[in-house]
Order: structure tokens, then C-alpha cells, then sequence
């Protein structure tokens, strides 16, 4: 588990070397043998390395409120330079606390980041939405299933083509441009003929084209 660190073990700071052993199961009085420490030496050095650990885990999460807190534009620069464990983390976090997030504006903008993550393993909070009273989280759920663009996804962004707010199918229609078939065609052509918007009957013909290119 820690083979890559002790590779680096030279850039590892002294204290740390005590908490890998500690983590890999060898115990205190064994630590202190291989170290050439006191017992005492050895346990206040795991205990150091535990609060730094907690520190950055505090860390970890405030990140999550960091980004809900940047305007868009650098909301999405700062994912841009996020680094793939990184936005592993970020994930991780959002599976954690998603539920806990009450406010509607913070709520819209964790659906959006589920979308720009393209976690497969946050589709259940997108499903979840998809129902919900909320039109923006309905329409924000189809953007970011549209993101993720897997086709297990499709018959939930077909069955928001009927829903009755004109902005939530126009996200589902779009959605559906590189997931659909030729079922998802038959329904969009009746859209394109019968649906009250005009933006709603135009996306519905550039999507049907869209899918027609992917087939």
C-alpha cells in the first residue's frame, strides 16, 4: 500500500516514516526497534502525523465550499486545474455531503459540478432530482446526464421529453443528442410536430439530426 512512498522516502518528512509502519500494522514496540526510538518517541509521532491527517481531511472538505463560492467562470477555471486525484477527492465529497446541502442556489451548483466531474457513481443524486419540484434541478439533472453521456441514462432523459415544463424537455432533448436511437427519433418527431414552444420543436429537429449522424 505505501510502496510509492517509501520509494521516496527521502523526501518524506521523519515523523511520517513512524506512521506508515504504524499503518501497515506493525506495532509500537516494533516502530521503535526499527527506528532506534523510544516508545514514546514513536507514539508521539503517530499521534502528530493523525492531526495533520485530520487537518487536511478539514481541508478537504472546505474545498467543496470553496468552489461552490466561486462565480462560474472561475469556478470552472479551478476545476480545469484540478488534477485527477483531485477531482477523485471532489467526488468523494459530493457522494458524502450532497444530501446535507439545503440551499437552492448551493443545490444547482453541485448538480452542475456532477456534471462537469462525469462521475458515473453520482447518477443516483441526478436520478433523484429528475423528480423533483424544482424545475432548475430538473433541467440541471438532464444537462449533466447529457455530460456524462452514458447510454444506461437514456430512458430517464426520455421520460423528462413529457415533462411539463418547456425548459426541462429543451435540456432533455439536448441531452439525448449522442445517447439516442432510433426510438428516442420517433419520440422527438412527434416534439418537433405537436410540443407548444418553437425552441422546443427546433431543438428537437437538430437533435433528431445529431442522433441520425451518430447511428
Amino acid at each position: 500500500m505505501y510502496e510509492d512512498l517509501w520509494k521516496n522516502i527521502s523526501n518524506i518528512e521523519d515523523h511520517y516514516i513512524s506512521y506508515f509502519l504504524y499503518k501497515e500494522g506493525k506495532s509500537l514496540e516494533t516502530i521503535a526497534i526499527i527506528r532506534r526510538m523510544s516508545k514514546e518517541e514513536v507514539e508521539k509521532d503517530i499521534i502528530r502525523c493523525k492531526i495533520e491527517q485530520a487537518n487536511k481531511d478539514n481541508k478537504k472538505e472546505d474545498e467543496l465550499i470553496k468552489i461552490i463560492s466561486l462565480p462560474k467562470k472561475e469556478r470552472l477555471c479551478y476545476l480545469n486545474g484540478m488534477t485527477d486525484e483531485e477531482k477523485e477527492l471532489l467526488s468523494k465529497d459530493i457522494y458524502k455531503r450532497y444530501i446535507k446541502f439545503k440551499n437552492p442556489e448551493d443545490r444547482m451548483i453541485l448538480i452542475w459540478l456532477i456534471g462537469e466531474l462525469k462521475d458515473e457513481r453520482l447518477i443516483p443524486f441526478l436520478k433523484m432530482e429528475l423528480n423533483s419540484k424544482n424545475v432548475n434541478y430538473r433541467r440541471l439533472s438532464c444537462s449533466a446526464l447529457g455530460k456524462i453521456n452514458k447510454k444506461e441514462t437514456k430512458s430517464l432523459l426520455e421520460e423528462k421529453l413529457k415533462d411539463e415544463n418547456p425548459q426541462v424537455r429543451q435540456y432533455a432533448i439536448k441531452a439525448l443528442s449522442s445517447i439516442g436511437d432510433d426510438e428516442t427519433i420517433e419520440l422527438l418527431k412527434r416534439i418537433s410536430l405537436n410540443d407548444e414552444k418553437g425552441y422546443v420543436r427546433r431543438n428537437a429537429l437538430d437533435t433528431i439530426d445529431k442522433i441520425r449522424n451518430n447511428i
